[in-house]
């Protein structure tokens, strides 16, 4: 990358007043044209729901398996490790805070999928801090690893035959404001360096959204083709039923969804 590219893309990272996703990100990966990740939903009203939630809360406010089209399974750590692939997990303890909220958080909730064996892959971590100061200063951590980490590493293969790999920060095709999406919100992407010049590309991004005391990311891990689509439905959703959660509504997915299946 030259050395006015980068530096244009480091102030675009550092900055998360606005959103940059991916062209075509309507659908996300798998999803067949003309479809979505999902009809409108519809909330049922309960009690009024907690300033701050707990464990259980977030759950019910993460993307689950009627949030994808036909074709996404649910998947885990433990596949992801078993594999050696998957979303990437940073080497530097700096940049870990891209996928993942910093550690001592009051309520941390995660959930995986995939479209096939060897990707796409989507994580999603959903995570409450305690009060919005909180998710303030977590949305600042996202910034500053964003910044720090304008090239991170990770081990990827099989755990007895694994290497260390590259990801460098790229710049999305195109973007959208990001208008709505949360009370802050700020979107990467990473592009894997190719060991081989036939090797198709491989991207990683990942989109941070804050409601009140809590904060949602949504990373997907795949080939950067037309099939890999973008994030931009999905993150949508993941701050839909956030939002619902948090003002005491439970959501409800209408019952023609489909949903994953088992991989």
């Amino acid at each position: 990358m030259e050395l006015s590219q980068r530096t244009a893309a480091l102030a675009s990272l550092a900055s998360i007043a606005a959103l940059g996703l991916l062209a075509g990100s309507a659908l996300p990966p798998g999803a067949p044209a003309g479809s979505s990740t999902g009809p409108a939903t519809s909330a049922t009203t309960v009690v009024a729901g907690p300033q701050v939630l707990d464990e259980e809360g977030l759950r019910a406010a993460l993307l689950d398996h009627t949030d994808f089209p036909m074709g996404w399974a649910g998947d885990s750590d433990e596949q992801a490790e078993r594999r050696g692939i998957g979303v990437p997990r940073p080497t530097e303890d700096g940049c870990r805070e891209l996928f993942e909220p910093a550690a001592g958080q009051p309520a941390v909730v995660r959930a995986g999928f995939a479209r096939t064996h060897t990707g796409p892959f989507v994580v999603t971590v959903a995570a409450a801090h305690g009060d919005e100061a909180g998710a303030r200063a977590a949305m600042e951590g996202f910034a500053r690893a964003a910044g720090e980490c304008a090239t991170f590493h990770a081990e990827e293969g099989p755990e007895q035959n694994s290497a260390t790999v590259s990801y460098t920060a790229g710049e999305s095709a195109s973007g959208t404001d990001g208008a709505g999406l949360g009370e802050e919100a700020a979107a990467l992407r990473f592009e894997r360096e190719a060991g081989d010049a036939e090797e198709a590309g491989i991207v990683a991004e990942v989109v941070i959204a804050r409601i009140g005391a809590h904060t949602v990311r949504i990373a997907q891990a795949g080939r950067d083709d037309a099939a890999a689509g973008g994030l931009g439905d999905l993150a949508e959703r993941a701050v839909e039923k956030l939002r619902q959660v948090t003002d005491g509504h439970t959501p409800r997915p209408q019952p023609d969804q489909p949903g994953t299946t088992e991989l």
